[in-house]
Parts: structure tokens; C-alpha cells; sequence
């Protein structure tokens, strides 16, 4: 069975929201770098960014993380952090493994003024103790759900949950 959390409008306007945030924390200051944890991760970047561009009048760079040993280690980007203000960026937080090596990853490329996690969803069960500061919806699952992003071209196109049926 599957269900929708978000819309693709629910979804435009949460994105707007959070680049808004971020605005908010970062007083407007021009150093901003968003990476994007995998393809859902630097699609949601990839707005993001454009969202800050059409607020600040400058453009703000992304960038890809790999996901879970997906990709070699040699596609982390090669960029200075040093004194930005550092955006991780995801569709779901789960347990905070993968947000945990993507934080791991973005401090070896510099010392960040500061660095900040954004979802879509998070959905709980934290087994690492990193929380989100940029949160489109919380909505607790139970282990056998699934919640995913997914896309139209590079438009969000909804956030679903899926539930596992038992046999």
C-alpha cells in the first residue's frame, strides 16, 4: 500500500520554506554551499539553490555526495568550505547513518563557518544522535514503511510512504 505525505505543490512550497530558512540563518551572507546527498539529494539542491538565487540575486553552488559507498570516493566534490555556511541536503532522515558519512565527507573539505542538515521528511529511529534543522514534515513510520521522493524530470513530484504487507 502506498500513500502520499506530500503533494508536488505541498512539496514546491515546503522547498520554498526551507531556502527562506536558510536565508533566515545565514542573515543573507553570500557563502553558502549546499551539497546533496545522491540523485534525490542534489535534485533537492539543485532547487534549493535556485530558490536562493531568485532571493539573493547570486547563484549558491551544489554539489553531489555519494550515498552509501554507491559512488567511488573519488566523486566527492573538490571545493573549500572553509567559512561557509554548509547545507547537507536529503529527501528522508532515518536512522542518521547516511547523514552522519555525508558530514563526515563535507569535513574533510575545509572548516565550515557552520553546517546544517535539510529533509523533506523525517521519519525517526535515530540510531546516530543528529537531528535536522531544516524538517519539511516529521512524520514518525514504523520499520516495515518506506518514505521516498520522487520526481518529474527535476520537479518534485511528491513524497510517498509505502507499507510493507506482511505475509
Amino acid at each position: 500500500m502506498t500513500f502520499q505525505l506530500m503533494s508536488a505543490a505541498r512539496t514546491e512550497r515546503t522547498l520554498t520554506r526551507i531556502a527562506r530558512q536558510i536565508l533566515e540563518d545565514t542573515h543573507g551572507e553570500g557563502n553558502i554551499i549546499l551539497f546533496g546527498i545522491g540523485k534525490r539529494g542534489e535534485k533537492l539542491s539543485a532547487i534549493l539553490s535556485s530558490r536562493l538565487h531568485d532571493i539573493l540575486g547570486h547563484s549558491v553552488p551544489f554539489y553531489r555526495l555519494p550515498r552509501d559507498n554507491e559512488e567511488a570516493p573519488a566523486s566527492i566534490p573538490d571545493v573549500d568550505t572553509s567559512g561557509s555556511h554548509t547545507i547537507i541536503v536529503d529527501d528522508v532522515i532515518f536512522g542518521g547513518k547516511t547523514m552522519y558519512q555525508a558530514f563526515v565527507q563535507v569535513m574533510k573539505l575545509g572548516k565550515p563557518k557552520h553546517v546544517k542538515l535539510a529533509v523533506l521528511v523525517d521519519r525517526g529511529h535515530r540510531i546516530y544522535p543528529i537531528e535536522a534543522q531544516y524538517v519539511g514534515i516529521v512524520s514518525p513510520t514504523k520499520l516495515n514503511e518506506h518514505v521516498s521522493c520522487t520526481f518529474d524530470k527535476d520537479k518534485p513530484d511528491g513524497v510517498w510512504l509505502s507499507v510493507e504487507q506482511s505475509v
